[in-house]
């Protein structure tokens, strides 16, 4: 597609004496107003025109004439499975005028008629240069906002949905009436908030919603990474909407990430984006907020949505503007374990918002018993919760919610060096293990000791190793693409004291498979986004990542996981395999290496810390019967293991259910 940059004289003038503040609202209005003209075979139109862009089965560039004039071409070349072309040039208007009156033209030529061939290569030779942005005549730019928009207002639904679209579309064409259907009939409700896909929401979605409601418009969603928590929430605005016909909602986030996200989210239920306030350290709210927060205190009835970072959120400004405006509103807390954190716990005693949603995989927070109680306290809600719609359940439904996976777990063992260090503080952590309850204090001097071994297992030798042997096993397998690799994180889990563990895992893969192309996504980072869009498109075989990959970033198109950074936090865990299984057409199976570093006690065999090493190690095992268990490969993770299992004398199946009770 060609897009012109032309504008009239009128526009120049109007836009180069507007006040840029002014210029972005009538902006906004302008686009509103055009798309309240739409039908809906124009707004099909877009939501094919979106999955398209996508599924990355279509590319925009917007064309320049360096000369001046417009792009007036049209011209293009397709190629089937055999290798067979046609090309054609002009165009001719599929209307009554065109066909019956004016003089247009098409021509098109094919490959298998004799002397076309070298027509055919000029074609493909002038359409590469002006689309790869080479040609002396044009200037070709990536249409990076427009693509946005149109992901944004028309959020592209599977193919199945469109293809019930359209076959609606035909029926109503088909049908008696059809004479008094036009191209142009406004949707009746277009202002209105409405459900973005067709189907509607899921059972366990409505269910979430009357549950909610019996609840005293209280509960929390814990449900499996991937499985729509954000439309379960937003449906729930959507049926109060209904009812009251005004919206108002606060949706608190953990980063400026998911602040993007939920933009699209929001965006996809046809709440106009100048009605959607952003609140993060990043933007200038006070004064929209202010002035929103005065129009409402003085009886006028606004739709709004504003989304906050947690940060923002306990800023007492915010707090106090948020409390003048209240009375309606619905509160969303994402990822929702944020919410037991001692600074957020403190504000939320105080918040008289009476409306409230908590959204997360993982509510119960690890090792925080007190924080996990004030969650299921603010949110009136206790197992099995409002909604509780489990990765087991989003993987075996009809449709499936999520995606199938392999799970391998891999052994990596410290080597004699690493042994001798590990033993000692081993040894010294033993007046700190208590042997009735089998577990260890809970003191700084032990924390210390335990994160100094936590540093030597992160830095094993043998983790390298088994790290080659992945990524060789991938390569000969042809997997090592759409691959994201979690390293430790933290200034502590260096090589030394100038390379990450992450940068060393990096290079194994440059240094011996030059062709594997390689980035890193660590926070802080201004590029991540073009970065994911890179993954996704394929032009970064492998991801190297830390942590900002666990809390809510979708990973598009990610099939294998390496997972050289063990965590004993269930959160963490479950988050990063939700990463890996989101449903893609051209995936069937997602995969997971897991290497598990272990002290090797079976040649350096210790009775005297024995039983304490057992406690320890069990955590890291449970979390990799976890993985197994609902893997399509369970028998055989579980067999990479048996002789760990057999040493510590522990069982897959214990593990499991003691994860489940806590």
């Amino acid at each position: 597609m060609y897009i012109n940059q032309n504008l009239s004289d009128e526009d120049v003038k109007a836009i180069s004496s507007m006040p840029t503040e002014m210029l972005e609202e009538k902006l906004i209005a302008d686009v509103a107003a055009m798309t309240s003209l739409l039908s809906k075979r124009d707004k099909h139109f877009f939501n094919c025109l979106s999955y398209l862009i996508c599924s990355h089965r279509i590319d925009i560039k917007i064309v320049v004439p360096k000369a001046g004039g417009i792009a007036h071409q049209k011209f293009g070349i397709l190629t089937d499975a055999n290798n067979d072309k046609v090309c054609f040039s002009g165009s001719l208007n599929f209307t009554a005028s065109a066909l019956l009156r004016n003089i247009e033209t098409i021509d098109c030529y094919t490959s298998w008629e004799e002397g076309n061939i070298g027509r055919i290569s000029k074609s493909e030779d002038d359409f590469e240069s002006i689309f790869s942005g080479k040609s002396e005549a044009v200037l070709t730019y990536e249409p990076t906002v427009l693509n946005d928009f149109i992901k944004t207002k028309y959020p592209s639904p599977d193919v199945e949905q469109l293809l019930e679209e359209e076959a609606e579309l035909i029926a109503k064409l088909s049908s008696p009436n059809a004479s008094s259907f036009t191209p142009y009939e406004l949707d009746v409700d277009n202002d209105e908030l409405h459900f973005p896909y067709s189907t509607g929401p899921f059972e366990y979605q409505t269910n979430a919603y009357k549950n909610w409601v019996e609840n005293n418009y209280h509960g929390i969603f814990a449900m499996a990474t991937g499985t729509g928590k954000t439309i379960t929430s937003l449906n729930c605005v959507l049926q109060e909407y209904k009812k009251t016909g005004i919206y108002n909602v606060l949706i608190l986030v953990p980063s400026i990430d998911l602040v993007n996200q939920w933009i699209g989210e929001v965006a996809k239920f046809n709440v106009p984006s100048h009605k959607t306030y952003v609140v993060n350290g990043q933007t200038d709210w006070r004064k929209s907020l202010t002035q929103l927060s005065t129009v409402v205190k003085w009886g006028g009835a606004q739709d709004f949505v504003i989304i906050s970072t947690y940060d923002s959120f306990k800023n007492p400004y915010f707090l106090d503007l948020i409390e003048a405006m209240n009375e309606n509103m619905i509160l969303i807390a994402d990822e929702a374990h944020n919410v037991g954190s001692p600074q957020v716990r403190e504000v939320f005693e105080k918040l008289s918002i009476k409306k409230r949603i908590a959204l997360s995989a993982t509510p119960k927070r690890a090792y925080d018993i007190e924080g996990t109680m004030a969650i299921e306290s603010f949110f009136n809600d206790q197992p099995p919760y409002c909604c509780s719609f489990s990765m087991e359940e989003a993987i075996h439904c009809n449709p499936p919610r999520l995606m199938e996976y392999l799970y391998f777990p891999r052994i990596a063992y410290l080597d004699e060096a690493e042994m001798r260090q590990y033993i000692k503080l081993t040894k010294v952590l033993l007046q700190y293990f208590n042997k009735d309850e089998l577990s260890l204090k809970n003191n700084k001097e032990a924390t210390e000791l335990l994160m100094k071994r936590k540093r030597i297992i992160h830095k094993a030798q043998d983790k390298y190793r088994v790290f080659e042997d992945i990524i060789s096993e991938l390569v000969a397998q042809n997997k090592a693409e759409y691959c994201f690799v979690y390293a430790p994180e933290g200034k502590d889990f260096r090589v030394d004291n100038s390379q990450r563990i992450l940068e060393t895992l990096k290079d194994i893969v440059n240094t011996r498979y030059p062709d594997i192309t390689t980035n890193t996504y660590l926070g802080g980072e201004k590029h991540k986004k073009e970065k994911l869009k890179s993954f996704a498109d394929g032009h970064i075989d492998m991801l190297f990542a830390m942590k900002c990959l666990d809390e809510g970033v979708d990973v598009p198109r990610a099939e294998v996981g390496v997972f050289t950074s063990s965590t004993g936090n269930p959160r963490q865990f479950i988050q990063r395999r939700g990463r890996l299984l989101r449903v893609h057409p051209q995936k069937r199976f997602a995969r997971i290496y897991d290497i598990i570093v272990t002290p090797n006690y079976k040649l350096y065999p210790d009775a005297e810390t024995y039983e304490m090493e057992r406690s320890l190690v069990k955590g890291e095992l449970t979390r990799v019967a976890y993985f197994a268990s609902l893997a399509s490969n369970y028998h055989l993770a579980c067999e990479s293991i048996q002789d760990m299992l057999d040493y510590y004398n522990l069982e897959v199946g214990t593990l499991i259910k003691e994860l489940e009770k806590q």
